[in-house]
């Protein structure tokens, strides 16, 4: 029976099998020239809002001079028109900002995060499936009115000039939609996923023809016409300058493994090195998009937070087997070219601007804690609440505790299955103050397990640490 521990505490354990890694010496070859900052975009959420807000209500408002909002008061066969053209609109404009987002513009990511772009675009791909359904129903209650509904099937599916297109479009939206249900999506490898949810780009392409051929609002509107495919251009460009010209450019001018050296039986610590460093922007707390450029893993790209301050002499990662890609990942060679993408992320030192910091780790998680702590100033006073089911998982942990002295912090630890714990919720609010007594006035950085996340995170509101005063990598996969 696995012992029982009944708080967070600070104590020495008593290591069984192998013990965690010393990184001493790697941290010293690492203590190099850290590399230059990303400068933090200034944007607000009133500035994306009002934006979006402005094209929004210019395209609808086309629709409206149009006579859409007047079409609902002639009877139904004018108003089903008028909503099958509107619901269109809504659908293709909830597409357009969704591929806008996913294009990763480097203000809006630098000022949000990739975490939140990523969220956002679920929101409005969930917006634009809800239109599309709106959208398929109100055309098919049109076209029935003339020669019924197996007419107006037929019309849909290709004897209306490019319907065949539109409607293999919306099944393709219907299916991309079904597939990203939480319930459904688990059940799928994340490259099978991801390679799915493509096909939704697919479906936008093929609908456009019908928008400018059959759309009442824009086939008959040459300046409305010319402003459509204007907007659509332009998201084709930041699709292209953001995703394509970033992933060449990476392709082109690989860094490569350095050292690799295993933590743990299943982690793996990887540092990334080259002459592309010089000239790369990297702060503690941001993560990269790996792709290895080997034969079986150059046509994926996977995220992992730097487990170490960036300097010029190499990024490194700490890199856990969780299926078949990362344990590819974590059984490199040395010399293995390997592409990068980023930095992303907004989780950074600014964050506690000026104040005492609480992090809260679990699993691999703590590697950008890692990070974030070398970066720290003396006198920072961080507390760390490290979590994990082994005690050998706990990876760099005399690193951290040596960290956590130098800067007048601590490192409090909790090891064990949830159900070998005494306290049943150690995210609870009683235990949070009993092992933080200022934890309320603490700026808290939480990394880890979903599970974790949502506890810890409920557990600071409980006692009362502002929810702006939380920071995580929200969960998108």
């Amino acid at each position: 029976m696995a012992p029982t521990v009944t708080e967070w505490n600070e104590l020495e354990h008593e290591h069984s099998g192998r013990t965690p890694r010393r990184t001493t010496a790697k941290a010293k070859s690492l203590a190099a020239r850290p590399l230059d900052t990303p400068r933090r975009s200034r944007l607000l959420h009133s500035d994306i809002a009002a934006l979006l807000a402005a094209i929004a209500t210019c395209t609808i408002g086309v629709w409206a001079w149009h006579g859409g909002v007047s079409a609902f008061g002639r009877g139904w066969a004018p108003a089903a028109t008028s909503l099958t053209q509107i619901s269109g609109i809504v659908a293709s404009l909830a597409g357009l900002f969704g591929v806008a987002l996913v294009a990763r513009p480097k203000n809006v990511e630098r000022a949000f995060g990739l975490d939140q772009l990523f969220v956002w675009h679920r929101y409005l791909g969930e917006a634009m499936a809800i239109a599309v359904g709106v959208h398929v129903v109100a055309g098919l209650l049109e076209w029935t009115q003339g020669d019924g509904f197996w007419s107006a099937v037929q019309d849909s599916t290709g004897r209306q000039p490019y319907m065949a297109a539109a409607t293999i479009g919306a099944v393709l939206v219907g299916v991309v939609t079904v597939t990203s249900l939480r319930s459904i999506r688990r059940k799928f490898a994340y490259e099978t996923w991801y390679f799915l949810h493509l096909t939704a780009y697919f479906a936008l392409a093929v609908s456009f023809s019908h928008q400018i051929v059959t759309g009442g609002d824009f086939a008959r509107d040459t300046v409305a016409r010319w402003i459509w495919i204007g907007l659509h251009g332009l998201v084709i460009a930041m699709l292209l300058w953001g995703r394509f010209v970033p992933t060449f450019a990476a392709m082109w001018k690989p860094l490569h493994v350095r050292s690799i050296e295993r933590l743990t039986d299943d982690t793996a610590s990887i540092v990334l090195g080259g002459p592309t460093l010089q000239s790369l922007k990297a702060e503690a707390g941001q993560f990269f998009l790996l792709r290895p450029l080997r034969r079986d893993l150059w046509w994926q790209t996977h995220p992992f937070s730097l487990a170490a301050a960036p300097t010029a002499l190499g990024l490194e990662f700490s890199v856990k087997d969780r299926g078949d890609a990362s344990a590819a990942i974590a059984q490199l060679e040395r010399g293995t070219q390997v592409a990068i993408e980023g930095p992303y992320g907004i989780c950074t030192p600014d964050v506690a601007a000026g104040r005492k910091l609480i992090f809260v780790a679990g699993g691999i998680g703590i590697a950008p804690i890692r990070a974030l702590m070398q970066r720290l100033e003396p006198g920072s006073e961080p507390v760390l609440l490290y979590r994990a089911r082994r005690t050998k998982d706990l990876v760099h942990l005399e690193e951290l505790r040596r960290l956590a002295d130098s800067k007048g912090g601590t490192v409090l630890t909790l090891v064990g299955p949830s159900a070998s714990l005494a306290d049943r919720d150690p995210f609870g609010a009683d235990s949070l103050v009993a092992a933080v007594p200022d934890i309320a006035e603490r700026v808290a950085v939480l990394c880890g397990p979903e599970r974790l996340l949502f506890a810890a995170r409920k557990g600071l509101i409980d006692v009362g640490v502002s929810s702006l005063d939380i920071h995580y990598e929200r969960p998108w996969w």
